[in-house]
């Protein structure tokens, strides 16, 4: 969703609770929200769902779009308002991220987005990341990401498969589960009952950086947004 040179949104995906009552049976029904719109604008940003996270200086503040919308999405296989996010793509990348949609469509994928909870735990893992003198990543965003990850797997208590090697031994050194490989892929099971506990114990002990923040934006149900053609 991210353009890899600069970290722009390429695209916006909408949740069905943040659009207009015909926006909205027109998205359960998988017809087109637009009929015509500028074809060099994205869609749906003013409707999408954001986070923004704060490392209070120590780290570029990162804002995310479309976590809730593309979860939508993918777990009810709405090809045609995901077609219609990419509309001002490019013809070649909105092929290859159709197939990319279709093929989660057509394995069942239950999407889960990040929540609350996972973002407090990944801030967790995160500081203790850091901690433990493990360099992060190039671009700390891919960092942040493993921890929301490994976050969200440990708040739902979700079983979680990765190609990271050095994600999983982080897992297992930090006593969340016993790591399995498999050809190169590392099975992480979250098996210990009181990964809660341990991590409510830690922000007592002022493991992680109380100066972190994180807001949550949903947006209203507006009007669905007309557009008009400027001569």
């Amino acid at each position: 969703m991210r353009d890899i040179a600069t970290g722009n949104t390429r695209y916006f995906t909408p949740p069905p609770y943040s659009l207009s009552p015909r926006a909205k049976a027109a998205y359960e029904t998988q017809e087109k929200i637009y009929r015509d719109h500028p074809r060099d604008k994205p869609l749906f940003k003013r409707v999408t769902d954001k986070i923004v996270f704060d490392f209070n200086n120590e780290f570029p503040s990162v804002m995310e779009y479309g976590h809730v919308g593309i979860s939508h999405l993918i777990n009810t296989q709405n090809r045609t308002i995901f077609s219609q996010s990419l509309s001002h793509l490019p013809k070649p990348e909105r092929k290859d991220l159709m197939n990319k949609f279709s093929f989660l469509a057509e394995q069942g994928i239950d999407c889960i987005p990040i929540q609350p909870e996972s973002i407090s735990i990944a801030f967790d893992f995160l500081k203790l990341l850091i901690k433990r003198g493990v360099n992060l990543k190039g671009d700390f965003r891919n960092s942040l990401n493993d921890m929301l990850i490994l976050g969200t797997a440990v708040a739902n208590e979700s079983d979680l498969w990765t190609e990271d090697k050095i994600l999983a031994q982080f897992a297992e050194d930090e006593g969340i589960s016993k790591i399995k490989s498999h050809r190169g892929h590392f099975e992480i099971s979250i098996n210990e009952p009181n990964i809660a506990d341990r991590r409510v114990s830690r922000e007592s002990k002022g493991y992680i950086n109380t100066a972190w923040r994180y807001a949550i934006h949903q947006p209203p149900a507006p009007d669905a947004p007309s557009f008009r053609r400027q001569r």
